[in-house]
């Protein structure tokens, strides 16, 4: 087993020692771990086709006519009826 050692300073540093304190990771090294699974190491084919599929698209469209956009207020109320 390797071991890497990394200082964290100022609000990063806060914000770990606040997920331990916090009772949500037992170890620094727990919350790290979960940081690190959580980013996309490869190039998932699955996100890929998505974003080119309909993600590009739509913003593409909204683009082409901004009177589509939905304001804040309108994106929370759709949220909470959602919800």
């Amino acid at each position: 087993m390797s071991e890497l050692k990394v200082i964290l300073r100022g609000e990063t540093a806060d914000k770990l020692r606040k997920l331990v304190a916090d009772g949500r990771y037992a170890q620094p090294e727990d919350a790290v771990a979960d940081a690190l699974d959580a980013l996309p190491i490869d190039d998932d084919p699955e996100i890929e086709a998505w974003l080119r599929d309909v993600v590009a698209p739509r913003v593409k469209a909204l683009e082409a006519d901004p009177s589509r956009g939905l304001t804040v207020a309108e994106v929370r109320a759709r949220l909470r009826g959602k919800l």
